[in-house]
């Protein structure tokens, strides 16, 4: 039995999917009081474990039977406000699975990272990037990377884990509060100001799923593959966005957020107690070219990813215009 942690989020969703079309018994790992929306057309096919990452007690019975785990479970907030939680959920969380996981004997586990956690730079990367965390004060980068540090303590001590490295997963059933759904609601609603200058790398559902499925039956214990679809700009990604919106696209595009991000620095140590979605670092990073190459993954693990940006793209503004 296949257990997938976070799963009535939306990656987690799509991995459960996933695997129920290859026919696997599939178990989830949801919070108790959970409504889990995304799963209840599925119930009848999922074996229900409730449970808590941060409850290591909760973690015993919600592994019974378990021989392979897809953790996706996490905290993803743009909020420095929030790094105490973050670190708890993403890097806390995944030792207590971990060591629950080692106890109850799991055979092969993989371990859902990021982009975030390779690091960001200012044009294409791999997985042998520096990491360069020390330019950025951003909670949830910093917590994945120390999630894949423990995840790595883990297996020189002999635990088969392999890890993942999605890049931004563009897809239905997002983050409407905080990811990519805000995004594309305060867009369709006109509250985005600009387009910024820089870029980004991102994925869809589909080609997502199956990039994990062939990481966890392919990868090396204890190697990470990043998963990317599309290295695009953010004018091509708005762009596309506004027009499976049926919308006009902002139009201020500055050529710089140097000046944005002087004006926001002064307001770090203030930032790191109210929930503000714009910090200095948030803004420098939006001018960055943060792309991605998947070399490794389509060499190893015969990662092929197949949809379009428009694809994506229309996936995920359906799914928000029929809410």
């Amino acid at each position: 039995m296949i257990l997938v942690t976070g799963a009535s989020g939306c990656l987690g969703s799509h991995i459960v999917r996933g695997l129920l079309e290859q026919s696997e018994t599939v178990a989830v790992l949801v919070l108790p009081n959970d409504p889990a929306s995304t799963l209840q057309s599925l119930r009848e096919r999922l074996v229900w474990r409730e449970g808590d990452l941060l409850d290591s007690a909760s973690l015993v019975h919600a592994l019974e039977g378990v021989t392979q785990i897809y953790h996706a479970a996490g905290l993803a907030l743009p909020y420095e406000s929030e790094r105490k939680r973050m670190f708890a959920v993403n890097v806390q969380g995944t030792v207590n699975l971990l060591c629950a996981a080692r106890d109850a004997g799991v055979e092969r586990i993989l371990h859902v990272s990021s982009i975030a956690a390779v690091g960001y730079p200012t044009q294409e990367a791999d997985e042998s990037m520096i990491y360069n965390g020390d330019a950025f004060r951003l909670a949830y980068m910093h917590s994945k990377r120390d999630a894949e540090d423990q995840v790595r303590r883990f297996c020189e001590s002999g635990m088969n884990i392999v890890i993942a490295c999605p890049s931004a997963v563009i897809a239905s059933n997002c983050d409407v509060l905080h990811g990519w759904g805000k995004v594309m609601l305060d867009l369709q609603n006109r509250r985005l100001p600009f387009i910024p200058p820089g870029g980004i790398a991102v994925i869809g559902a589909q080609d997502l799923v199956r990039g994990l499925l062939a990481v966890m039956a392919r990868g090396k214990s204890g190697e990470r593959y990043i998963l990317n679809a599309h290295n695009v700009s953010y004018l091509e990604l708005f762009t596309c966005m506004a027009a499976a919106l049926a919308v006009d696209s902002p139009r201020w595009q500055p050529r710089t957020l140097g000046w944005i991000v002087a004006l926001l620095r002064p307001l770090d140590v203030l930032l790191a107690k109210i929930p503000v979605r714009l910090s200095a670092d948030v803004v420098a990073l939006l001018g960055r070219q943060v792309h991605y190459r998947s070399d490794k993954a389509r060499e190893h693990v015969g990662f092929a990813p197949a949809q379009s940006l428009e694809h994506m793209v229309h996936e995920a503004a359906s799914w928000l215009t029929s809410r």
